[in-house]
């Protein structure tokens, strides 16, 4: 970041916390506090995730964009779509985080006896329409794409305190530790944020919804591929959404 990139950050910096009166001596236990980080950090995923689309993406083939939109009654807030610039293809995408904690080596599970963890793949439960109701799954179509990255997995929950404490089971960390070749916290953290999966929900749906919180393997998941590879599959999608599109045109 050259001098004046960082002299303009400054500037928005002073004139974010103005415009909502930010008492700016505080900003940092503000955007620090347990309630408000959760938040940041749900954003701020979905801004990698589009700079990491972007990156990834032929753009001879691919248009990517960040939707910062708010959602409308009865609609969610999409996170990135893709367009395919040939056919006009536009696929929706949607950026989870993992299940804080839920990252296990499957000798406890009754569901997955291998290494795994959950995505937190259900509808936020600060809509008040959804208040004391379970019906907070996304239906099958509501998104072409989910993605998620294995960091928020890998941190202890219900934890009290400045940082995020990374598993204290010491065997899970080792084996963390092999599956990354890392050999620290710090490495491992860092790898678990370059760690991205994606699926096609499709894929993963029960009857019709997709889990609220799916299960994914660490190693060789069928559904859940890494995001490096995800054009090919991007092709598929498009090529089964124009024939869709064409079918239902003819009705």
């Amino acid at each position: 970041m050259t001098n004046d990139e960082k002299i303009k950050l400054a500037e928005k910096l002073l004139l974010y916390c103005k415009k909502f009166n930010v008492p700016l001596e505080f900003l940092f236990e503000i955007l620090e506090d347990q309630k408000v980080t959760p938040m940041i950090r749900g954003k701020a995923m979905e801004y990698n995730a589009f700079l990491l689309l972007d990156k990834i993406l032929s753009k001879a083939t691919w248009s990517v964009q960040k939707l910062n939109l708010n959602a409308q009654t009865g609609t969610y807030d999409e996170d990135i779509s893709i367009t395919h610039r040939r056919t006009g293809v536009i696929l929706k995408v949607e950026s989870k985080s993992t299940v804080r904690g839920s990252i296990s080596d499957g000798k406890r599970s009754r569901n997955l006896k291998v290494p795994h963890f959950l995505v937190k793949s259900h509808r936020s439960r600060s809509n008040i329409k959804l208040a004391g109701s379970s019906n907070d799954r996304y239906s099958v179509d509501s998104f072409d794409v989910l993605i998620t990255n294995t960091s928020n997995a890998i941190f202890e929950g219900n934890t009290v305190g400045e940082y995020l404490e990374v598993v204290h089971d010491e065997e899970l960390k080792q084996l963390l530790f092999e599956f990354y070749s890392v050999s620290s916290d710090a490495d491992l953290i860092s790898a678990c944020e370059k760690d991205w999966r994606y699926c096609i929900p499709k894929d993963i749906a029960v009857g019709g919804f997709i889990p609220r919180t799916p299960y994914v393997k660490l190693d060789d998941d069928p559904n859940w591929k890494s995001l490096s590879a995800i054009e090919e599959r991007l092709l598929q999608v498009v090529e089964e959404k124009r024939k869709s599109n064409k079918t239902t045109r003819r009705k």
